[in-house]
């Protein structure tokens, strides 16, 4: 059954959208906002057009994957112990799946510790998600 006012049954995304959220690792925004009216059934609406943080893609894939163990200390200048992307940031990073920025660029000064920057709402392109989607779900494939 449809779950998203946006997203209607045949729809390009319908199947995928449907998958990730049937499962939890992918949710909506209720109905009532600026452009998105309540329909009869009020679904939310998914926005599928819209960009993906980097934040947003590291929750996704690191949920899809089933890693869930405690994440350690932190590994990200601009991602503290207890932020919303913490623990699944730190689970791929842990992996080697991503990696930050170094510290000292324009806007990301270089703390006591010399942490790297993750940049959790910068935009995530295409290149980034394959990267990391394969990385994750295919470590150990070789490039043909």
């Amino acid at each position: 059954a449809q779950q998203y006012e946006d997203v209607p049954v045949g729809s390009t995304f319908f199947d995928y959208v449907w998958r990730l959220s049937d499962r939890g690792y992918v949710t909506g925004y209720p109905c009532g906002g600026p452009g998105e009216p309540c329909g009869p059934n009020n679904l939310p609406y998914f926005r599928p057009n819209a960009n993906v943080t980097r934040g947003q893609l590291s929750k996704i894939d690191a949920n899809a994957a089933g890693f869930n163990e405690t994440p350690g200390a932190q590994q990200y200048e601009d991602v503290p112990v207890g932020s919303t992307f913490f623990d699944y940031v730190w689970r791929l990073s842990d992996r080697g799946i991503i990696n930050g920025y170094p510290c000292g660029g324009a806007g990301e000064p270089c703390g006591p510790n010399n942490l790297p920057y993750f940049r959790p709402s910068a935009s995530a392109t295409r290149g980034q998600a394959s990267k990391i989607v394969s990385n994750t779900f295919f470590p150990s494939c070789q490039v043909r």
